[in-house]
Parts: C-alpha cells; sequence; structure tokens
C-alpha cells in the first residue's frame, strides 16, 4: 500500500477569522512551514498496517510571539496517528495574528492533517 499525508490548504483560524487588504482588519496567525512539518510526519506503521486512515484536527493556541503556547488534537481516527501529528505540530513555526490595529495578538487556530491509504 502507498501511504500519503497532507494537510488542507488552509488554515481554519477560531479566534481571529478574518484575513484581508484593509489595515484595519485583523489578520489570522499564519503558519509559515506547515507543508515541510506535514510532509515530514511519518505514517505510523501500526495504522498502515491496520488500514487506519482519517483526518486529526489540532486545536493550537498561538501566543502574540507566533510561539505555540497549547496544542490539543480535538479529533482523531486512532492514537497512533494522533501522536505522529503532535509529534510534528511542536516544529511549526507561526506569523502570529494582528489585531485591527496591527498589533500582534494571541489567537487559536485548527489545523486537518489528513491521512490516507491508497492501494499500488
Amino acid at each position: 500500500m502507498k501511504k500519503s499525508i497532507f494537510t488542507f490548504a488552509f488554515i481554519l483560524a477560531v479566534a481571529v477569522a478574518f484575513a484581508g487588504s484593509d489595515p484595519m482588519k485583523p489578520t489570522a496567525a499564519k503558519a509559515l512551514n506547515l507543508d515541510e512539518v506535514a510532509s515530514n510526519i511519518e505514517y505510523p506503521a501500526e495504522s498502515n498496517h491496520h488500514g487506519m486512515e482519517g483526518t486529526v484536527m489540532m486545536k493550537i493556541e498561538i501566543d502574540a510571539e507566533g510561539n505555540i503556547a497549547n496544542k490539543e488534537a480535538v479529533s482523531f481516527p486512532c492514537n497512533k496517528l494522533k501522536e505522529a501529528v503532535e509529534l510534528a505540530v511542536k516544529d511549526l513555526k507561526f506569523e502570529p495574528a494582528k489585531n485591527g490595529f496591527g498589533q500582534a495578538v494571541a489567537s487559536t487556530v485548527q489545523i486537518p492533517f489528513a491521512f490516507e491509504l491508497k492501494i499500488d
């Protein structure tokens, strides 16, 4: 079986939901290395062997400096897939969210990591 891991091309912002060209609108936090981190997640052998696939949804709290303050898997198909994502998420780097005045603020984002098995 061929295995793959991918993330959706977007981040669902929970606390700060609006991004745009208007400098007075708040902007959501932005993961700067999401593709790199996602591509380095290894599909757990046990999950692969048992045909486990699905999406791990991570809720990540980001402080005003862009550091991860807290992370939690809010849904996941099995513990091994959740653990694989939790190990990788610690390496994410963020540009912090900004309020309407352009000041960096704490925020929360949700990022889905989808695991899919494909038959060769």
